[in-house]
């Protein structure tokens, strides 16, 4: 689950639940508000809980390229995920999922600029993940600067890192980008966690909304099937739920699915 209060401390395993996904701040400039260790460790004592992963939303780059400072960010989070060690459960490693924002829009974008820059920005983000011994997992997007498995793969044969993984979320790319049961074959090895939401599509075939596991168009069957037959990770994240009753169901989904 995600963090926050939609269940008490002492439902979550009651229902379930096993670990939960925390957030950096968003932005470059978030470092002061940050959870501190003790922040985080109070949620997981609380519930008796394992930590999935940490979210970092920073744009890496803009219309010409890698924002110098989001790298910056990503680097700091990357040494503060490690500082975390000891709380990720089933995880082989911490994990800190990276979720990229809109791709850069505006006059003058340059888009092999963009390439590069992402590149290069992970390389260096990814360079400190090896070193202190974390991953970061990417939340592709349709949207963003990593909008599908084919970008990720182009990506990742450049950055060269093992420390590049990937957060799968179906219905941020199905099915207007690569099919889901290709998707997940194709990134089985780099997949270390996956999310779950839903999407509904207007006739000209953009989002209208996304939401809860079971609000949408998603093919939870087929999506909970390839992951465990290609990439059956510790954890599945549910988010997007807005109260008790949507977290519940889409857990019923899924636990349908297995």
């Amino acid at each position: 689950m995600m963090s926050g209060d939609t269940l008490a401390p002492e439902e979550v395993r009651a229902e379930g639940f096993e670990a939960v996904q925390m957030f950096f701040a968003g932005g470059a400039d978030g470092d002061d508000k940050d959870p501190s260790v003790g922040d985080v460790d109070k949620v997981l004592q609380a519930a008796d809980i394992a930590l999935a992963a940490m979210t970092l939303h920073v744009d890496l780059v803009g219309p010409k390229g890698a924002i110098p400072g989001d790298v910056e960010r990503l680097q700091r989070c990357v040494r503060k995920t490690a500082a975390l060690d000891g709380r990720f459960g089933d995880n082989e490693r911490p994990i800190l999922v990276w979720h990229p924002s809109g791709y850069p829009d505006g006059e003058g974008i340059d888009d092999r600029a963009v390439h590069e820059g992402l590149c290069e920005g992970l390389a260096s983000a990814c360079a400190v993940a090896e070193e202190v011994g974390i991953v970061i997992a990417v939340e592709l997007t349709r949207a963003g600067s990593l909008g599908g498995a084919e970008s990720f793969l182009r990506v990742k044969d450049r950055v060269g890192s093992a420390a590049l993984k990937v957060c799968i979320d179906a219905a941020n790319f199905v099915p207007d980008r690569t099919p889901l049961v290709r998707a997940v074959r194709m990134l089985a090895s780099d997949i270390v966690i996956a999310h779950g939401k839903d999407s509904r599509f207007g006739e000209n075939g953009e989002v209208v909304d996304y939401g809860p596991t079971g609000s949408g168009c998603l093919d939870y069957p087929t999506y909970i099937s390839a992951l465990k037959e290609f990439a059956p990770v510790p954890y599945f994240v549910f988010e997007y739920y807005k109260n008790r009753e949507d977290m519940l169901k889409a857990r019923d989904i899924v636990r349908a699915s297995l």
